[in-house]
C-alpha cells in the first residue's frame, strides 16, 4: 500500500514491486482523496478483493451485487464532494472541545444527512452555557450559547453523565419543545427531555433524576433497582436488546423502522425513566411508545402535535452505517429540512431518482443471516 499525496505513477510501481519483491499489480496507489467515501472506490478499482481472494485461496461470495453497490457508495461519495444545501444541527453537550467524544454521533449525523442530500453543519454549543447562572457571571457567553442554538435547524442533546451542564441541556430541550423544533434525545439526552416535561407541563418542579438530586420528591429518572444503586462498577445496562413497538401509538419512530414491531439496539446507561409516573406524562401528552420485551423499561419517546421530538434510551449511532443511516437520527434531519412528512407518506423511502437505498444492504444482511445457519 503507497500512500502518499499524489497518485503514483507505473514507473514507480515498477520500482517498488522490484525491490519489494511483488508483482506490479500488487503494488496498490492509495493517494490522498477529496473525502474518505472515495478510499474505497479508489482500492475497488485496482481490484483489491480478487487480489487479497487468490492470495489468500479464498472463494469470496457476495449475496449483493457488488457493481451495485458500488454505484451506491459512488453516489455518497460525490454528494460528500458536492456543494449542497445545508443543514445546521445544534449539538449540545459539555465535552465540546473534544469532537472526538461524540464521533460515532457525528458520524450518524453525517450518513443521515449525506442521505437526504445535505451539508452537515454541527454547531457546538456549551450547555454549561446555557443556564441562568452564567447569564449573571458571563452573560456574553450566555448569549452567544443562546444565538448559536436558535438559530439551528434542529437539536441533538446526546448521551452523557452527570450533574454539570444538565440544567443547559433541560433548557434546550425546552425550547425544542416550545418553539416546535426537531429534537433527538439520545439516552440522557432523553431522561433530561422527560425531567423537562415533569417540571414545565405537569408543574413538578423539583422533578429530576435521582443521579443529580438524590432527596427530590418527584425522581422521574432513577437508577436501575436491579443495579445495586449507588455501586458503579459493572452496574451498567450494556449491549444489543430489544425494543418492542407500543402497538396503541401512531409513532414517527416506528413508520422511521419501516412499521417494525421490534427493533434491536445497543444500550449503554444506568439510569431509566421511573415507571410509576409514566400514567402522569402519557396522559398529558408524551408517549413512550417504544418499552423493552417486559413492558417495564422506556425506551422510545415521543410528543405529540409536534414535528419531531423524539428520546431514545440506546444509542441508535452505535449501528449506523453510511448507506444504511440510523432512523432515529435519519427522522431528526429529515424534520430539520421539512422533508419528514414526504418521506412517511412514500413510505419511509428515499426519493425514486435517489440510487442510494438501503434495500440491497437488509437483503444483504438477511442473505448472511441464511449463510450462517447450519445445513440442514
Amino acid at each position: 500500500m503507497c500512500r502518499c499525496k499524489h497518485p503514483v505513477s507505473n514507473s514507480v510501481k515498477d520500482k517498488v514491486s522490484l525491490f519489494c519483491h511483488v508483482p506490479p499489480e500488487q503494488v496498490i496507489d492509495v493517494h490522498d482523496c477529496k473525502s474518505i467515501y472515495r478510499v474505497p472506490l479508489l482500492l475497488s478499482q485496482q481490484r483489491i478483493v480478487p487480489l487479497i481472494a487468490k492470495r489468500l485461496q479464498v472463494d469470496v461470495k457476495s449475496p449483493v451485487k457488488p457493481r451495485h453497490f458500488m454505484a451506491q457508495w459512488k453516489e455518497l461519495a460525490e454528494r460528500e464532494e458536492r456543494v449542497l444545501t445545508e443543514v445546521k444541527i445544534a449539538l449540545v453537550g459539555k465535552y465540546t472541545k473534544l469532537e472526538d467524544a461524540y464521533i460515532s454521533v457525528l458520524k450518524a449525523l453525517k450518513h443521515a444527512s449525506l442521505h437526504c442530500n445535505r451539508r452537515l453543519e454541527v454547531v457546538w454549543v456549551e450547555s454549561e452555557n446555557l443556564e441562568k447562572d452564567v447569564q449573571e457571571r458571563d452573560p456574553v457567553k450566555y448569549h452567544e450559547a443562546w444565538q448559536r442554538l436558535c438559530s439551528c435547524d434542529g437539536i441533538l442533546v446526546p448521551g452523557g453523565f452527570g450533574k454539570r451542564g444538565a440544567e443547559g441541556k433541560i433548557a434546550a430541550a425546552e425550547w425544542g419543545r416550545k418553539m416546535k423544533k426537531p429534537y433527538l434525545g439520545v439516552c440522557y439526552g432523553m431522561q433530561l427531555a422527560v425531567i423537562e416535561y415533569a417540571r414545565n407541563v405537569l408543574g413538578w418542579k423539583d422533578a429530576n433524576s435521582t443521579e443529580n438530586e438524590p432527596d427530590t420528591s418527584h425522581p422521574v429518572v432513577i437508577e436501575m433497582p436491579e443495579h445495586n444503586p449507588g455501586q458503579l462498577g459493572g452496574t451498567m445496562r450494556l449491549g444489543r436488546r430489544r425494543t418492542v413497538f407500543v402497538e396503541d401509538y401512531d409513532s414517527i419512530t416506528r413508520k422511521l423502522y419501516k412499521n417494525a414491531a421490534f427493533v434491536e439496539e445497543r444500550h449503554r446507561h444506568r439510569y431509566e425513566v421511573n415507571l410509576k409516573y409514566i400514567k402522569d406524562f402519557e396522559q398529558s401528552g408524551m408517549q413512550f411508545v417504544g418499552r423493552d420485551v417486559d413492558g417495564e423499561r422506556m425506551e422510545i419517546m415521543e410528543i405529540k402535535e409536534h414535528p419531531y421530538f423524539v428520546g431514545v434510551q440506546y444509542h441508535p449511532e452505535y449501528i449506523s452505517r453510511p448507506v444504511r443511516p440510523s432512523p432515529p437520527y435519519l427522522g431528526l434531519i429529515l424534520a430539520s429540512i421539512g422533508k419528514l412528512p414526504q418521506f412517511i407518506a412514500r413510505g419511509c423511502r428515499l426519493s425514486p431518482r435517489c440510487s442510494i437505498s438501503d434495500d440491497d444492504e437488509d437483503d444483504y444482511e438477511e442473505e448472511l443471516a441464511k449463510l450462517a445457519k447450519p445445513p440442514e
